[in-house]
């Protein structure tokens, strides 16, 4: 039990640590500086094309003035003539569960059209215990004289501390099995698994009319399941369809309705998100258990400006598996951004990762965000926004099956740290039932 407290303090006094080295804040929002001379003829050239270039959601009236505020928070440096934006944090901190980690997380971006151009994004973190995190993405929202845009990410994680408690909306978390001072005890990770999983993921996106657009995924990833300590609760309970792992190829399709006015940090608009996808590895089924299954993602995520300085962002997604799923695939949910659930660090928060998960899973997000102030430090535009957030969700065996008093709820506060609108330092603190739970992201949850 002491052991317990000292991890839960762990957390919590890492959270509080790293929130604490966020600059000190003006009290009154401070606008943002005007450009010089020079600058001021390059970006209204290049913004000329901007807003002729992509149907943005603003009046005609905003248009100019609201281009050139949108330039100044983004824009660094040019070179012939062209606005980019280079953003970076190196990553160091301490997990009870994973040692030390260090890394870095890098941007740039080719602002010469909104949202951008491009974006490529360098991620990679390692640690002490063996942790890793390493991915690359290239992101073309629009490609030049075509309908077309182009998403490809690479990526190779080892997740020693992925979790499994079981199907249902109550399974059990039964502490006393990993607390060595208790006669039930049998192993510290009885509940984790280590999993291995290179992937390569290719998006190709058509853009319908106006908010309208489609995409076709492909991809192809590896994965490797193994035991974190000497005994293992998915070993003895056993995987939900008898799968564990494998090398599998998946094919999707998304259909989306997006009208929000900024991909990154979104303050008002709606994104609207149908996906399916199926995986299967029938080629290379002598080699491992086959795998064949198909996820179908709802995602729709709403914002509403209250005023200048409070936000209000709402996101629910309805998600559901059907046919050999896979250990690793209940462990997260799909569509264009796959992230891990439910209970963790973007769904609910208050509850350990990835703690409820069954074939059918439904959740929300809600959160008021306000800005508390905004700075320019050497050039950068920062913003600084507190967070009062209440999630929900709940998994079952089939939609029939859902039921409003079998909803999990979690509330919780956090900070956000903008970088030049495009670059995001995360911390939540979630309290649920079952325990405090807090995090540190280098990205906005919706």
């Amino acid at each position: 039990m002491a052991s317990r407290r000292y991890r839960h303090r762990l957390h919590a006094i890492q959270a509080i640590l790293v929130l604490a080295v966020t600059p000190c804040w003006a009290a009154q929002e401070q606008e943002s500086a005007p450009l010089d001379s020079t600058q001021t003829q390059r970006p209204e050239r290049g913004l000329g094309r901007t807003i002729l270039a992509v149907a943005d959601p603003l009046t005609a009236t905003e248009g100019t003035v609201d281009a050139v505020k949108w330039m100044a928070k983004r824009r660094q440096i040019s070179i012939n003539g062209t606005p980019y934006g280079l953003t970076g944090l190196p990553v160091v901190y301490f997990s009870p569960g994973s040692g030390w980690n260090y890394g870095a997380r890098v941007q740039v971006a080719d602002f010469s059209r909104r949202p951008y151009r491009y974006k490529l994004t360098l991620h990679s973190v390692h640690s002490s215990e063996g942790k890793r995190n390493t991915h690359v993405r290239l992101k073309v929202p629009h490609l030049s004289g075509t309908g077309f845009g182009l998403n490809i990410v690479a990526s190779i994680r080892r997740d020693i501390k992925a979790r499994y408690y079981g199907l249902s909306n109550d399974s059990d978390y039964d502490r006393n099995l990993t607390d060595p001072a208790h006669d039930n005890f049998i192993d510290e990770e009885y509940y984790h698994y280590v999993l291995k999983k290179p992937r390569l993921f290719f998006n190709l996106l058509l853009h319908v009319y106006g908010p309208v657009r489609m995409s076709l995924d492909l991809g192809l990833e590896r994965t490797d399941v193994g035991r974190s300590g000497a005994e293992a609760f998915y070993i003895n309970a056993g995987t939900p369809d008898g799968v564990i792992d494998g090398v599998t190829g998946f094919i999707g399709a998304t259909l989306v309705w997006d009208t929000r006015d900024d991909p990154t940090i979104p303050r008002r608009g709606v994104f609207h998100e149908w996906s399916y996808e199926t995986s299967r590895n029938s080629l290379l089924s002598l080699f491992f258990e086959e795998i064949d299954f198909e996820r179908y993602t709802f995602t729709d995520s709403r914002y509403w400006p209250r005023s200048e300085r409070l936000n209000i962002a709402h996101r629910t997604i309805v998600e559901a598996l059907r046919g050999a799923v896979p250990l690793y695939a209940y462990g997260e949910i799909g569509g264009s951004r796959r992230i891990k659930g439910l209970g963790g660090s973007d769904t609910l928060r208050g509850f350990d990762r990835q703690r409820f998960t069954d074939n059918v899973r439904v959740l929300t997000n809600t959160e008021a965000r306000y800005l508390l102030g905004t700075r320019q430090a050497f050039k950068q535009h920062l913003e600084l926004h507190g967070v009062l957030f209440l999630d929900t969700g709940q998994v079952q065996p089939g939609f029939n099956e859902l039921r409003l008093q079998d909803i999990h709820i979690t509330v919780g506060w956090g900070l956000r740290t903008y970088w030049n609108a495009d670059f995001v330092l995360r911390g939540d603190v979630g309290i649920s039932r079952e325990q405090l739970y807090t995090t540190i992201k280098l990205r906005n949850l919706f």
